[in-house]
């Protein structure tokens, strides 16, 4: 395994491992170095630090110190990962994030916002529905979802509580 400051210009790797610990292994994750992502590298700065990298669709810059804590598997590391002697879940979850995903017409809305911001009438407008709506927070207290198709795709709609922190494991 290399590490992502490892890897060269144009080189691609699939996250690993995160290593790091509290405020900066959480900035890391939020920023979308979770494991099973691919990642490539597009550049590195002239003195050789910060280097540029395109997760998700996005171009991010890390410190080379701080690309050294992230674990990549490359070429030939990827049969290492899939034919692994352990069944379990974990297994399980790393060869199905290395398997390309599906073209399906299918498109996932979740509304998400501060509480008594209007988010379940959206919902009951947007999906025939009739939850309860009231002029105050914490009325919807779990995730309510409604399925309907509209021009060729499914969507699945989600009505979820009001948060006033949203991170990528709220």
């Amino acid at each position: 395994m290399k590490t992502l400051a490892e890897l060269k210009e144009g080189e691609k790797g699939i996250i690993t491992k995160v290593k790091g610990r509290g405020a900066f292994r959480k900035r890391i994750i939020e920023m979308g170095f979770v494991v099973g992502k691919p990642v490539i590298v597009v550049k590195n700065a002239p003195l050789r630090d910060p280097i540029e990298y395109n997760i998700m669709g996005y171009e991010v810059s890390l410190r080379r110190s701080e690309a050294s804590l992230i674990e990549v598997a490359t070429g030939d590391d990827f049969q290492i990962i899939n034919t692994s002697a352990y069944h379990g879940v974990q297994a399980l979850e790393q060869t199905l994030k290395l398997r390309p995903p599906t073209k399906a017409k299918k498109i996932s809305v979740a509304l998400v916002g501060n509480p008594n911001s209007g988010k379940t009438t959206l919902f009951n407008f947007a999906s025939h529905s009739k939850e309860r709506v009231a002029n105050y927070g914490g009325v919807t207290v779990d995730a309510k979802l409604a399925t309907f198709k509209q021009g060729g795709y499914n969507f699945d709609l989600v009505d979820l509580p009001g948060t006033y922190s949203i991170t990528s494991y709220t």
